[in-house]
């Protein structure tokens, strides 16, 4: 064999090794496999990895969304990768990371994993995310800051605190680093304070939906101020779908009502002003769900409670 043609075929054996060994890319989302994985987390600092299973409904829910927020971190030149894995294909890379269902997200911070428990949307995927790489708070240095952050999200929770170093403002800065699922920012500039028409130091939620904003007036205690938090975060009825599921029923508050609706039905928006007005009155002790039986995804929770369509509205 000639040295040339040696060179030749090592040459051909290296390129097909890194070939199986480099990571792919479709829809945004870095492909991995047991020849790649490890090298992808070395690689990145910061990676998101679903592990999947192709026949898995939730799998294939969860996809858009994640290749919707994997481009969302790209546009905004992110150093936050995400990735899947196929877990049926990888086995022994699934075993060893202690998959047991799916999907099942699992966010590599410097190699050292730990559990997602973000949301199942876009938006809930990079809040996460960038939750977990960035201070737990922001600092709003002007009344332009604080209207620009407000304006970013649906749910914005203000610390207004003239001393950062008081027991309250100590309390706000570690319920920030507990809280993955709200956005936290706080405020010293008195001029800010007269915006928000804040005329002391408190916590104030800002809130696209149903009151518009609140005013904690509790206790300042971890356990009081984190309830209050993760309550009055939910809108009065909140829909479901599979992004917030998790939510709904993953929470401290453990009672439902139902109420399964047609949004095209003639009546909905008065049946859901009184699903509302009831909402109201149990606050902190019942969650209100709306399920819109127009959804394919959803006739299967009618199927749960023996429902059939012909009985909408009902609730349970």
């Amino acid at each position: 064999m000639s040295v040339a043609f040696f060179t030749i075929v090592v040459a051909a054996l290296t390129a097909s090794l890194n070939a199986e060994s480099a990571e792919t890319e479709k829809d945004h989302v870095l492909v991995l496999t047991d020849k790649n994985f490890d090298d992808a987390i070395k690689e990145h600092e910061f990676i998101l990895v679903e592990f999947y299973a192709p026949w898995c409904g939730h799998c294939k829910a969860l996809a858009p969304e994640y290749s919707k927020a994997a481009k969302q971190l790209m546009e905004e030149n992110s150093e936050i990768k995400l990735a899947k894995c196929d877990a049926t294909e990888n086995q022994d890379l699934a075993s060893k990371h202690g998959v047991k269902g799916y999907p099942t997200l699992k966010f590599f911070r410097s190699g050292e994993p730990i559990e997602y428990s973000g949301g199942r949307d876009a938006a809930g995927i990079v809040q996460w995310v960038n939750k977990k790489t960035q201070p737990a708070y922001k600092v709003l240095e002007s009344a332009d800051d604080a209207k620009k952050f407000q304006e970013q999200h649906s749910v914005t929770i203000l610390g207004f605190f003239k001393d950062t170093s008081s027991e309250k403002a100590s309390l706000f800065k570690q319920l920030a680093t507990k809280i993955d699922d709200l956005v936290f920012a706080m405020v010293t500039d008195e001029k800010v304070y007269k915006n928000y028409e804040m005329s002391a130091d408190g916590i104030l939620m800002l809130k696209k939906f149903d009151e518009g904003r609140m005013i904690y007036n509790g206790e300042y205690e971890s356990n009081a101020l984190e309830s209050w938090l993760h309550v009055n975060s939910l809108p009065l009825v909140s829909d479901f779908s599979q992004e917030t599921a998790g939510k709904l029923f993953g929470g401290e508050i453990k009672s439902h009502h139902l109420l399964f609706v047609s949004k095209q039905s003639d009546d909905y928006l008065t049946l859901m002003d009184a699903f509302k007005k009831s909402a109201e009155k149990f606050r902190g002790k019942v969650i209100f769900v709306s399920i819109n039986v127009d959804v394919e995804d959803n006739l299967r929770i009618m199927e749960f409670f023996g429902m059939k369509k012909e009985e909408v509205p009902s609730t349970r």
